[in-house]
């Protein structure tokens, strides 16, 4: 098992302990979703990819690549998330999902985006806000726990 599969167990772990039953595996449990909330995460021999919706990011299996991955992970269960919607017309053209910071800014997660769209028509946006749905608090010391393994990598 690579390391990038043993962090994902430890997540594994740590959401099974807070959110039980809600959790849905898939594609023999390399893929996890939290119940309704959007957030997801999956490995493969490769990778960790961490999503929100549509959106998610690719982490290759290197020390300073995983090591985001486990943040962008756990800021999505404890920050507010803001997603952009892209119109033209009726049509949803491109989707953007931001992480809030420490500071109140917010940080790209990802951009989805289809290429056939009617680009002559007026641009207009739809944006929402979700809470976070987990105080940090309740799983600092694991997500420190994940961040030491993590760092003991090479």
């Amino acid at each position: 098992m690579k390391k990038h599969q043993k962090i994902f167990d430890k997540i594994k772990v740590v959401l099974t302990e807070h959110f039980g039953k809600n959790i849905n595996e898939f594609e023999d449990g390399n893929y996890l979703t939290i119940g309704e909330t959007g957030i997801w995460i999956s490995n493969d021999e490769t990778e960790l990819t961490v999503g929100y919706g549509i959106n998610h990011r690719h982490y290759l299996n290197e020390k300073k690549f995983i090591n985001q991955a486990v943040e962008d992970f756990f800021n999505l269960l404890t920050r507010k998330k803001k997603t952009t919607e892209f119109y033209k017309g009726k049509m949803s053209y491109k989707i953007k999902t931001e992480i809030e910071g420490k500071d109140g800014n917010f940080t790209e997660l990802s951009t989805s985006m289809t290429w056939l769209y009617p680009f002559w028509k007026k641009t207009e946006k739809k944006v929402t806000m979700d809470e976070k749905i987990l105080d940090y608090s309740a799983i600092e010391k694991e997500v420190s726990e994940i961040k030491n393994y993590a760092q003991q990598w090479l």
